[in-house]
């Protein structure tokens, strides 16, 4: 019995060693041969390692970076996009399970990946704002400005923060690029609806709201503002 042990402990041992490498374990053989300055190696084992894990984000992550530094702008995009939409589904996910932590540093993950990433920044606004943390937030919602300074929902955020903070012209410019932006930005109305009546502006104020009643008949908020403004007009 003891002579079958031996031979079949040799077959056990040489069957582990074989096991291929973990995709982490690629990971970070990859960036040893990155760092060492062997490119070509580094993507040979960064794509091996996707053939085990295809939805890796780092992976595909570095895959971008290297492509973006050859100047392959088009598979460099199509990477980095790949792997900050993971992120950013993830982010999403632990969100709606109420894991603002976990949310918060795979957002954060995301602009690791794509630094100018809007909805992330807005996103990371969001958890910081529920957090009573306005300062962050406004600086979250400002960045997501100038990530994309055609996307109306940043403005719609900004602009909401500018009127709490009484920075009137501000919220104004930022509600009325998010209506430039999107002519049924509904939210954009209602700041304006409310600044024109924090500013006794009164009718300006009933002409934001029935704006909004155009857009969404059922609007309460719009109605129950207009029904306070009727004794001003």
């Amino acid at each position: 019995m003891s002579r079958l042990l031996f031979p079949l402990s040799i077959l056990v041992l040489q069957a582990c060693a074989s096991q291929p490498e973990s995709p982490q374990d690629q990971l970070r053989q990859g960036d040893r041969l990155l760092a060492r300055g062997d490119t070509s190696k580094a993507i040979a084992v960064y794509r091996l390692a996707l053939d085990q894990d295809s939805l890796n984000p780092d992976l595909l992550a570095r895959l971008g970076r290297i492509y973006a530094g050859q100047g392959n702008s088009e598979a460099a995009d199509t990477y980095l996009r790949r792997a900050a939409d993971l992120t950013y589904q993830q982010a999403t996910r632990d969100l709606k399970a109420g894991d603002q932590s976990a949310a918060a540093a795979a957002f954060e993950h995301t602009l690791e990946i794509i630094a100018a990433h809007p909805l992330a920044l807005i996103r990371l606004g969001e958890i910081c704002l529920a957090k009573g943390q306005e300062d962050r937030a406004l600086e979250y919602f400002e960045k997501a400005l100038l990530a994309n300074p055609d996307y109306p929902e940043s403005f719609v955020k900004a602009g909401k923060l500018y009127l709490r903070r009484q920075r009137y012209a501000d919220a104004q410019k930022a509600f009325g690029r998010a209506v430039e932006l999107n002519i049924n930005a509904l939210e954009a109305y209602l700041g304006l609806g409310e600044l024109y009546t924090l500013q006794k502006n009164w009718q300006a104020a009933a002409d934001q709201y029935h704006k909004v009643l155009l857009i969404d008949p059922r609007s309460t908020v719009a109605e129950e503002a207009l029904g306070q403004l009727s004794s001003h007009l």
